[in-house]
């Protein structure tokens, strides 16, 4: 028979667990959400041209920089499905066309070539007053492998020029500075090209997707539209111009996601937007409007006329608050 103080003690210990437990529960609920901040989807891009300095260096003499982007760097800067595209087999010319494949394949090489000249900026930025002549020597014969790719079409040819002068001789105190003056230039170029580079090809697939919605929403419709506001009815024919074309009369702001299609207007007289629904196979948009004056109310459009070229066709101008 345990003894008396024995019993009381693991009372004590299960009352003060189930007590205890339930405010620890509680506490972790109660914790705020975190704030919801601005991400950074910017990939470490020199660490990149680290991790692949072997094959850059050897561009492009050996190896070739859209395989080594389909291969290698595109997964690596989270862009594998424009690399899978810019490797894909059989696309019909209107189909590479829709996609922007010759865009695409461009930004795709010439990101390849900004990480390359990135790489051998920071190789003669680490080749200091106390570079060995082999460095000295495999830098020398890098620049003259990759001079003529590299300031085709770029302003780098000088400082490229320079860079191999000053390695090729033995580095002082005095030539140090000028040779840090020459990559900073290539650098500075490497990363405006690479970050420039990579957005494009971030974006692209909204891109396509835009310029698809903008396709269907092109032509000439017949607006009937209800304000709530004052119960007027009006009716108005809308002219979207092709994909390109922007005219004064354009929204400020047009996204096409699929079936679903936002319209922002901006005038003098305030800002309206529109929330439609493609329908009836296209030829039909449904949805409702919202502007600052306070007016709201439905929106049912036909399409009258298919998407027209320059110089054909007049209509009058999209309307903007109802």
């Amino acid at each position: 028979m345990p003894k008396p103080p024995v019993r009381i003690f693991l009372i004590v210990c299960v009352l003060t667990t189930l007590f205890t437990t339930p405010i620890a529960v509680r506490a972790e609920e109660a914790t705020p959400p975190p704030q919801p901040t601005l991400t950074n989807r910017l990939p470490a891009f020199q660490e990149v041209a680290r991790a692949n300095a072997t094959q850059l260096s050897a561009l492009p003499a050996q190896g070739d920089a859209l395989t080594l982007f389909k291969t290698v760097i595109g997964p690596q800067l989270g862009l594998s499905d424009a690399a899978m595209t810019v490797g894909a087999k059989g696309l019909t010319p209107a189909m590479s066309q829709e996609l922007l494949i010759s865009d695409l394949t461009r930004a795709a090489s010439e990101l390849v070539r900004g990480l390359a000249a990135w790489h051998l900026a920071q190789t003669a930025r680490a080749l200091d007053v106390s570079g060995t002549v082999e460095r000295r020597e495999n830098i020398q014969k890098q620049i003259d492998a990759q001079t003529a790719w590299l300031s085709e079409g770029t302003t780098l040819g000088p400082a490229l020029g320079r860079l191999r002068t000053l390695s090729a001789s033995e580095p002082t105190e005095d030539t140090a500075p000028l040779m840090g003056g020459a990559a900073a230039q290539i650098e500075a170029w490497a990363i405006d090209t690479v970050t420039r580079e990579w957005f494009r090809i971030y974006n692209w697939k909204d891109q396509v997707r835009q310029q698809r919605g903008l396709v269907r929403l092109c032509g000439t419709w017949q607006w009937s539209i209800h304000n709530h506001q004052n119960h007027r009815e009006e009716k108005t024919a809308v002219i979207f111009a092709p994909p390109g074309s922007v005219s004064a009369t354009s929204p400020a702001e047009i996204i096409v996601l699929g079936d679903s299609v936002y319209l922002r207007w901006e005038t003098r007289a305030g800002v309206q937007e529109d929330s439609l629904l493609f329908s009836g196979e296209g030829q039909r948009l449904e949805g409702t409007f919202v502007n600052t004056a306070g007016g709201w109310g439905s929106i049912t459009g036909k399409r009258t006329a298919t998407c027209f070229n320059e110089g054909s066709g007049k209509g009058t101008s999209p309307r903007r608050h109802h």
